[in-house]
């Protein structure tokens, strides 16, 4: 363990020894709500009969699998696990002022080296536990709705086939992104993350493909009435700002952009290959408001159209358009500072976690989208991007 950092390599995740550990001089770590996770761990280069000691390091060359995880409270949270896929080095003379750093980003990218050309029957939730399900130790996956390539119950024919022409992690994207939901891993530290001996971790890697924050499975089109769901902070720290000084503020810096020009309405037609009809449709935003009771849009309600085109029919259409008018309705952006230590406790991209001192309108759960870990001799720092989709009255 090094400065809060908890570094292992290789599949079996054992713990890189403290010689190693004593070199580093920084790690960060990139979160977002769907892209990888990317990391990279510079070391204070030195040299061991006049070859560069790090360098030769086993554990740390391309294609190794690095694991780094943070130590919070009596637990272990892993922040990112995957392959180093490029390093950089900078060599001085004499030595001193030399580093070594190793680059990489989560599992992801072993799903992204290979094209594939298939045409899958069914929904496309059961090809993406169909891919998913032998790469990681859990799955969960939320059901969509559209059945490709079958026969539905009167005899007739249901859409095409759903066709992939891309790498496994491409093809998983698409089906995200059309279908209102987010692709991520989450990582699990077994009891106490150590391995018996103390010199592994113990990390379970779970792959996501759901609706986030989480939305009532087979809900009905049109608003979601607000009893049916509370999406309440689900971690249990809470970020304060403008507090009373006994309240002790643990934030460095807040920012707050607030857009309500977004779409927020959708109307169209589309083809349906079954009969060729030509049926109209409308649809709006599934998503919960994140607050309870809050308004979207902060009271600004001047109709705006989301635009849509599709080669699919109507049901294809409906998706991508619940997915756009979701995607818009987080009208609330926010970015925010804080450490580790001020915070007492980790945040990670889809938590949703508590605001406090910005007044009735603004305070409240925001959902976290993205985070900067940044781990060094001084502190865990952390800077993030947060969202909401609702404001409370003023």
């Amino acid at each position: 363990m090094g400065f809060g950092a908890i570094l292992a390599s290789g599949e079996n995740n054992n713990l890189l020894s403290d010689s190693v550990l004593g070199c580093i001089t920084e790690v960060r770590v990139e979160q977002s709500l769907d892209d990888p996770t990317r990391f990279a761990i510079r070391f204070q280069e030195d040299l061991s009969d006049g070859q560069p000691r790090i360098r030769r390091t086993p554990e740390l060359q391309c294609q190794q699998v690095i694991t780094v995880a943070v130590q919070v409270g009596d637990t272990i949270k892993c922040l990112v696990r995957g392959p180093i896929t490029n390093v950089r080095s900078s060599v001085t003379l004499g030595g001193p002022g030399s580093w070594y750093e190793v680059r990489g980003q989560d599992r992801r990218v072993e799903m992204d080296r290979q094209a594939v050309r298939r045409a899958w029957t069914g929904r496309a939730s059961e090809a993406a536990t169909t891919i998913l399900s032998p790469r990681f130790d859990e799955v969960d996956v939320d059901e969509t709705r559209i059945v490709y390539g079958g026969q539905q119950v009167r005899g007739q024919p249901s859409t095409s086939t759903l066709n992939q022409r891309a790498t496994d992690a491409a093809f998983i994207r698409q089906i995200a992104r059309q279908n209102n939901l987010h692709f991520w891993i989450e990582y699990e530290c077994r009891p106490n993350g150590l391995n018996p001996g103390g010199q592994s971790l113990r990390v379970l890697e779970k792959a996501n493909l759901k609706a986030s924050p989480p939305r009532p499975r087979d809900a009905p089109a049109g608003p979601v009435p607000l009893d049916q769901i509370a999406l309440v902070p689900n971690v249990s720290v809470t970020l304060r700002v403008n507090v009373e000084k006994e309240q002790c503020q643990n934030v460095t810096a807040f920012e707050l952009t607030t857009d309500p020009e977004r779409p927020n309405q959708f109307s169209g037609s589309a083809v349906d290959d079954r009969d060729l009809s030509e049926p109209d449709t409308s649809v709006t935003d599934p998503q919960p408001p994140i607050r309870r009771g809050g308004h979207r849009f902060g009271g600004c309600q001047e109709p705006r159209d989301v635009s849509i085109t599709t080669a699919g029919n109507q049901d294809e259409l409906n998706a991508r358009a619940e997915s756009a008018l979701t995607e818009s309705g987080w009208f609330v952006e926010a970015t925010a500072s804080t450490t580790a230590y001020m915070l007492g406790g980790v945040l990670l991209p889809h938590d949703v976690v508590e605001v406090e001192g910005l007044g009735p309108v603004d305070s409240g759960p925001y959902q976290v989208k993205t985070v900067t870990h940044v781990i060094n001799a001084s502190d865990h720092f952390m800077d993030m991007e947060l969202r909401r989709n609702a404001v409370g009255e003023g």
